[in-house]
């Protein structure tokens, strides 16, 4: 799991719309809590807090009281289709989005102090219980969770945060709306390239040849067609298979296997892998 502390950045400037000069460490709460989301949400650190904190101010989400999360995630979700979010007041709404093992951002108002004394956001990442929520609080410091009521408010104060029922959390963010962000992420299917039948093309790269599409059974040289022959690493008629790089194939048959993002295609002499690890071995 990502996790950032918005005091670690007590250097880094998040300047006002005026111009008045601060800190992450003072206002950027906001940034914080939406990198803890985005990045655990596609589990990948798409976004550093400097690079969020850059976005929230070109966006125009940095605000005079702190950050508009409504205009950073829609200037996340430009960026980043896959990505997708929606503001709610429900308490169901947020337990059913956790239990699904998506991410929000609470919006803790001044009313009544869970996770701070005045408005402040922190990131929901995961339903501990049927009512209890994993939050992660990006200003977090040591004992935090042991001042004024809040050990009575909070199950536990974890490493990073605390467990805290939805009752409580409901009246934090009382005086808020929205309460909270839903946040979705819809992984990119990975499109794998085509190879049309009958096309010759050229090998990148020192490619083995195997008997099937699922490479399991590599060829040996003896096997291959006359011409395949003249192509291989190696004379030896008992040895394995292998292509030279820069040999010339003719696509009789492709196999896409979407799981492995994988390509494999056959040609005269057997089959070969024309596309895996997000790289193309045939142009």
């Amino acid at each position: 799991m990502f996790y950032y502390n918005q005091n670690d950045y007590d250097n880094e400037q998040y300047n006002k719309p005026d111009g008045t000069k601060t800190t992450i460490a003072i206002g950027g709460c906001g940034v914080v809590a939406a990198c803890i989301a985005i990045n655990n949400a596609c589990g990948k650190e798409l976004y550093s807090v400097k690079k969020m904190r850059d976005l929230s101010q070109s966006s125009g989400a940095r605000i005079s009281d702190g950050t508009d999360i409504d205009k950073l995630l829609k200037a996340v979700c430009k960026a980043h289709p896959e990505f997708s979010f929606k503001a709610t007041q429900l308490n169901d709404e947020l337990l059913s989005h956790l239990k699904k093992g998506n991410m929000a951002i609470i919006n803790q108002g001044d009313a009544y102090n869970v996770f701070s004394t005045s408005g402040h956001f922190v990131t929901a990442v995961a339903l501990f219980d049927k009512d209890v929520v994993d939050v992660y609080d990006p200003q977090l410091y040591s004992g935090k969770y042991e001042q004024y009521s809040r050990p009575q408010r909070i199950e536990m104060a974890t490493k990073y945060g605390a467990r805290v029922k939805i009752d409580e959390i409901s009246k934090a963010s009382k005086d808020r709306n929205p309460c909270y962000w839903l946040i979705n992420y819809d992984k990119p299917k990975e499109n794998l390239p085509d190879y049309k039948i009958d096309k010759a093309y050229t090998i990148t790269d020192v490619r083995g040849v195997y008997a099937d599409k699922n490479a399991k059974t590599r060829k040996k040289v003896k096997e291959l067609t006359a011409d395949g022959k003249k192509h291989a690493t190696s004379k030896k008629s008992a040895n394995n298979a292998y292509f030279k790089k820069g040999t010339k194939v003719t696509v009789l048959e492709a196999f896409k296997d979407a799981k492995k993002k994988k390509v494999m295609v056959r040609c005269p002499s057997g089959w070969i892998t024309a596309y895996n690890n997000n790289t193309n071995w045939m142009r």
